[in-house]
């Protein structure tokens, strides 16, 4: 009975950890692209090397999901259609 029991809380959880992976992914975007705007309107050059930094940060983050998602991918035991968005929304660049 145990067994049962724990079988419905794994499924949950990596329903949310996916869930929860792909809202950070949209939010990655969304700032990439407040990010780019800021870039194309900045004049201060201390600011804009900040601003590209940045930049670079989520560009480096947005691999990191990637690489996450298509190691799970291959490894199974998660919605394989959840995975599969996962992958596809992560492997879509950033705003250039």
């Amino acid at each position: 009975m145990a067994a049962s029991q724990c079988a419905p809380q794994a499924v949950r959880t990596s329903d949310s950890l996916l869930a929860s992976l792909c809202r950070e992914v949209e939010a990655v975007r969304q700032r990439s692209q407040q990010l780019r705007a800021a870039i194309d309107r900045c004049q201060h050059q201390g600011l804009l090397a900040r601003l590209r930094a940045d930049l670079a940060g989520l560009q480096a983050r947005r691999l990191e999901l990637q690489a996450l998602a298509r190691g799970w991918q291959r490894r199974g035991g998660a919605d394989p259609l959840a995975l599969a968005f996962l992958v596809e929304i992560s492997s879509r660049p950033l705003a250039v």
